[in-house]
């Protein structure tokens, strides 16, 4: 049975870490002067456009999270020419409503390539660690970007399946997220807050709270906001079976939440986690 490719399974492939064991870099980390520790960082995203690109991160020490981070400054460094420079520097916003909680900064990327992001995370005993990864930012992604109209899709509703558990793998799915296509989400005049998760198929704790967290702010934005939940599969049994509307946004990785504007171009896109608090603050900058 073939599943669609887990955001959160890929990450480790993204990790880079120092080794307390050797000095060496691995392929995912870079040399500098802060030397290397046994922290791991792992960006828990995919999706790096040129910019200010959003970079959710979350921090282990070996298999444990780091429960005790009460601070992370990230330093970003071109590694265009094979030697580190430095450029961005910056704090990251820590979101504890999560099941995992996670950091999120906006470095400033300027141009495609290779670049390293290094962590000073200042534990609660006042000590402090560093961790190091490697991302590749791109001038142009095809997942639907801040600015853009995304595709105006007839998403699978009620309507049209009136099955409810034909249309999510979520245990206790909330009817109301089914009710709209995107399509007519986009020609309301109110913001959407569209969210791409399959939480019955999800194989970590990470990616199946996504949904949650749109569920859990619907109460107090429904009369304002459309919710929508896309599936990632449109068939379950006998194999899974990706869903159309999920091709039409090219989105390679789950999960995925976009927020779109009364207008139906996109506000805000979050690739990977997100949080009852930061899907709040963002409506908020909408008027909301």
């Amino acid at each position: 049975m073939k599943k669609f490719p887990l955001l959160f399974l890929l990450l480790i492939l993204l990790v880079g870490c120092g080794s307390s064991e050797s000095s060496t870099p691995t392929p995912h980390t870079f040399e500098t002067s802060g030397g290397p520790s046994d922290l791991q960082v792992l960006v828990a995203s995919d999706d790096f456009p040129v910019g200010q690109p959003r970079v959710p991160l979350l921090l282990f020490a070996g298999p444990q999270r780091v429960a005790d981070a009460q601070r992370v400054n990230l330093t970003a460094f071109d590694l265009t020419s094979g030697t580190p420079i430095p450029g961005w520097t910056g704090e990251a916003v820590n979101y504890s409503d999560y099941a995992v909680p996670y950091w999120v900064a906006y470095p400033t990327l300027p141009h495609a390539g290779l670049w390293g992001l290094q962590a000073a995370i200042t534990k609660g005993d006042g000590t402090v660690t560093t961790g190091q990864l490697v991302i590749e930012v791109k001038d142009r992604t095809p997942v639907p970007a801040i600015g853009s109209q995304p595709p105006r899709s007839q998403n699978r509703t009620l309507t049209t399946q009136p099955d409810l558990h034909q249309l999510t793998s979520a245990a206790q799915p909330n009817p109301a997220f089914y009710q709209l296509t995107v399509a007519e989400a986009i020609q309301s005049g109110r913001p959407s807050v569209v969210v791409f998760a399959t939480p019955g198929f999800c194989q970590t704790a990470l990616c199946a709270p996504v949904l949650k967290s749109a569920e859990t702010i619907y109460p107090a934005f429904k009369a304002q906001v459309n919710f929508i939940h896309v599936e990632i599969y449109k068939q379950f049994n006998p194999a899974l079976v990706v869903d159309d509307t999920v091709t039409e946004w090219q989105l390679t990785s789950e999960p995925w939440t976009f927020i779109l504007d009364q207008k139906g171009t996109v506000f805000a896109r979050f690739g990977g986690p997100v949080s009852p608090r930061e899907l709040t603050a963002t409506l908020k900058e909408l008027g909301l």
